[in-house]
């Protein structure tokens, strides 16, 4: 497994997910993004789709209908 990072989904009403992950797949406005421990910070605005989280034991899947992801370092 890749080199683990962690993640914070948020929803307008709770902490949807938090947690460790070798990689997040998810689509924005301009495409697919995969994205790795150590990426370049980034914001994008979330299109409809699913949500990919790779984690030690198995990928979770979720729904995205809208939002934004903030990539920091």
């Amino acid at each position: 497994m890749a080199d683990m990072f962690k993640v914070k989904v948020i929803t307008p009403d709770r902490v949807f997910y938090e947690g460790d992950v070798g990689m997040v797949e998810l689509k924005t406005t301009e495409g697919d993004i995969g994205v790795y421990k150590n990426h370049i910070p980034l914001t994008c605005i979330v299109a409809p789709g699913v949500l990919n989280l790779h984690e030690a034991d198995g990928v979770k899947k979720a729904a995205l209908h809208t939002g934004f992801v903030e990539i920091l370092q």
